[in-house]
């Protein structure tokens, strides 16, 4: 008669049961650990929140404005609301077209569309040094309108206008650059 050691199993298959149970075990209790990490993580999007600090210091940022006094701090986050700007009629709306690329009469054409689609026009004009893309200045207060002005220049950099003396009289400047196409 063969004597088993003490440790051997008694029953078939029990190691494998034994390995099954406890890998479950460890899958059940990772799982309530990252739930309840979950649950309880605290998140910005959660509302105001309070930190001590013993200073007093106060800062402001475009959404978050911290306060702090003493021992207590406290922030407060805001959404900003969406604001329509509406897009004036082009008719309430001056353009000049100017060329910086050279090919000859490129200003005009684009400025005799404009006034087909109601904008006012003012007489177009060439523009140095060559610019790559072609930009549509704005003046302040006509940002809209700008972008507006892609459908007639797609690929064009809308920016403010960088010099307050160019074209004055225009509200919307247009420079024709490298890329353009009639």
């Amino acid at each position: 008669m063969t004597s088993k050691g003490k440790h051997s199993s008694q029953t078939p298959g029990t190691f494998y049961r034994d390995l099954a149970v406890m890998l479950l075990g460890i899958i059940v209790v990772g799982g309530l650990v990252f739930f309840l990490l979950y649950v309880f993580a605290d998140s910005p999007a959660t509302g105001p929140t309070t930190t001590a600090r013993p200073q007093e210091t106060t800062s402001t940022t475009s959404d978050e404005v911290t306060s702090t006094t003493g021992q207590q701090t406290s922030t407060t986050t805001t959404t900003p609301e969406s604001t329509t700007v509406p897009v004036r009629d082009p008719g309430e709306v001056t353009v000049v077209v100017l060329n910086s690329i050279g090919l000859d009469g490129a200003a005009g054409r684009l400025s005799a569309e404009l006034g087909t689609a109601g904008y006012q026009t003012l007489t177009p004009d060439d523009y140095e040094p060559e610019l790559s893309p072609s930009r549509i200045w704005y003046r302040e207060g006509f940002a809209a309108e700008a972008a507006a002005l892609l459908e007639f220049i797609p690929g064009a950099t809308v920016e403010a206008l960088p010099d307050d003396t160019l074209q004055v009289g225009a509200d919307i400047v247009i420079v024709l650059g490298t890329g353009y196409e009639e």
